[in-house]
């Protein structure tokens, strides 16, 4: 899975699980490779991309702007920690 596609499915399947039914993304099929492809990358890897994934949807400028922040990041991360078991 390239990292555009994992961005993408992981912002979708989040946004989904959070309750935005009609924009988000179900798809089990997708959340399936989605922890594939999180499981598969070595640790340093997986820190690092999640470190830049979290950033760039809560903590950049345009983020802030939209009212994104600190208790967004925590949220995708408890989701990311719990439902995706990651």
């Amino acid at each position: 899975m390239l990292e555009a596609e994992l961005i993408y499915a992981l912002n979708g399947l989040h946004a989904y699980d959070m309750g935005a039914v009609n924009s988000g993304i179900k798809d089990d099929l997708l959340r399936d490779k989605v922890r594939a492809a999180l499981c598969a990358m070595p640790s340093r890897n997986y820190r690092s991309f999640i470190s830049r994934f979290v950033t760039s949807f809560y903590f950049s400028e345009s983020a802030l702007d939209r009212g994104y922040g600190p208790r967004d990041a925590k949220d995708f991360l408890v989701w990311l920690d719990e439902d995706l078991g990651q």
